[in-house]
């Protein structure tokens, strides 16, 4: 998934570039499609979709290890908000609010329950992170297609949670339905900083509303509490998927 992502990056760097030199090789300036002043406005953004996280340090090695999981199951859920600061028509200013849930449920491969059977191994990552950045239009924002890269820098907090799950045949109901038992919880909370690149296209559809598609990468390790003893360094890095709509003011 990593692999896409860099790829989708890639693609949308080189349409900016295209659409760029499209746009200053025009004899004929394509008139605005934005009837309003170019060079100053608020731009509001809305986004949903999917956070690829990369997983690479010893808390996500141990888990590979020990547990029936990959780093293709930790796909999750991603959506936020982003407010658009233009100064003119090249340059502006990114905050972002975003939020990503990552989950997976796999036996252990080689602890066993009372029965013999795998114990079921539950993680859960959420993520907040609100960062900040500066965006580059290089076609400007007057186009049909408005292109664009960026990068920042940003919080970003969350709470991981895992612990194992089996059942137990000493509370069972006479359908043969057991109690499930949960044990060896741990759970940390962290804080730390980091920083992105992004690209994206945006597609006005209206004199103030654009769709948009938007692909960002993160780079960010968190320190986990004493509950995972040798296994602290926490891999935050990874890809971003969306898409979602923009709202000019």
């Amino acid at each position: 998934m990593k692999r896409y992502l860099q790829t989708l990056l890639l693609a949308l760097a080189m349409l900016a570039t295209a659409t760029a030199a499209q746009a200053q090789d025009s004899q004929d300036p394509e008139p605005p499609f934005i009837p309003q002043d170019p060079y100053r406005f608020i731009e509001g953004r809305m986004w949903i979709g999917a956070s690829v996280p990369d997983a690479h340090s010893n808390f996500w090695d141990d888990n590979f290890q020990n547990y029936e999981a990959s780093r293709s199951q930790l796909t999750g859920f991603a959506f936020g908000f982003d407010s658009i600061r233009h100064f003119d028509r090249h340059n502006a200013l990114l905050l972002s609010a975003g939020f990503s849930f990552s989950s997976a449920n796999e036996p252990a491969r080689y602890v066993l329950d009372e029965n013999g059977n795998p114990l079921e191994h539950h993680l859960d990552l959420d993520t907040f992170s609100l960062t900040a950045g500066y965006l580059f239009y290089p076609a400007g924002t007057e186009h049909r297609l408005i292109p664009y890269l960026g990068a920042g820098a940003g919080f970003y907090m969350g709470d991981l949670r895992t612990y194992r799950s089996s059942f137990t045949t000493d509370d069972c109901d006479e359908d043969g339905n057991c109690t499930t038992e949960y044990i060896g919880k741990q759970e940390s909370f962290f804080l730390t900083v980091g920083g992105f690149a992004v690209a994206g296209l945006e597609v006005p559809v209206s004199p103030h509303i654009a769709l948009l598609l938007d692909g960002r990468y993160t780079l960010a390790h968190a320190h986990l509490g004493s509950d995972f003893a040798d296994n602290q360094d926490l891999d935050l890095s990874g890809g971003q998927y969306v898409a979602g709509v923009a709202i000019h003011f």
